[in-house]
C-alpha cells in the first residue's frame, strides 16, 4: 500500500525538513538558556497511525504522512486523525525540549511557545482542509 507524504510550505522561508538551529552559544529563545547540542524534534502518530507527524527542533510540523485510507473517511475523521498526530508529536517535543531548560520561568516560556505552535498547526489545518477539498473534487 502506498503512503501519501505531505510536506507544508513554511510561509516564513524555513528550510522545509530541517529544524532552525541557533548559533553555538546562542539560546534556544529570548531570555533562555544556551542551546542544546541537539535540540528535540517530536513524533506523533493518530492511534491506528494513519497519520504520522514529525516536528522539527524550531517546534514547528514537518512532515505529516497520511495513509491513502485515511483519505477514504472523508475530511472530518481526517481533520481529527492530524490533530490527534500533531498533539502527540507536540507532547514529545514539548517533553524532550523541557528537559533543556531548568531555568525559572521556564515553563511559561515553554507555555508560550506551545500557544504560539498551536496557532501554526491551526493555520496549517486550514491548509490541508483546502488540500484534501481540491482531492476530494478531483475524483
Amino acid at each position: 500500500m502506498r503512503r501519501m507524504v505531505l510536506v507544508m510550505d513554511d510561509t516564513r522561508g524555513r528550510s522545509r525538513g530541517r529544524g532552525v538551529t541557533a548559533e553555538p552559544g546562542g539560546t534556544a529563545w529570548p531570555d533562555g538558556p544556551a542551546a542544546p547540542a541537539s535540540p528535540p524534534t517530536g513524533r506523533g502518530a493518530s492511534k491506528d497511525e494513519s497519520v504520522k507527524v514529525t516536528i522539527g527542533t524550531d517546534g514547528l510540523v514537518d512532515t505529516v504522512t497520511i495513509n491513502p485510507r485515511a483519505l477514504r473517511k472523508g475530511a472530518q475523521a481526517l481533520e481529527e486523525l492530524t490533530r490527534d498526530a500533531v498533539r502527540e508529536a507536540q507532547r514529545d517535543w514539548f517533553g524532550g525540549l523541557a528537559t533543556h531548560d531548568p531555568a525559572p520561568a521556564s515553563e511559561e516560556r515553554l507555555r508560550t511557545r506551545l500557544e504560539e505552535i498551536h496557532a501554526e498547526y491551526s493555520l496549517r489545518m486550514e491548509e490541508i482542509n483546502r488540500l484534501m477539498a481540491g482531492l476530494m473534487s478531483g475524483r
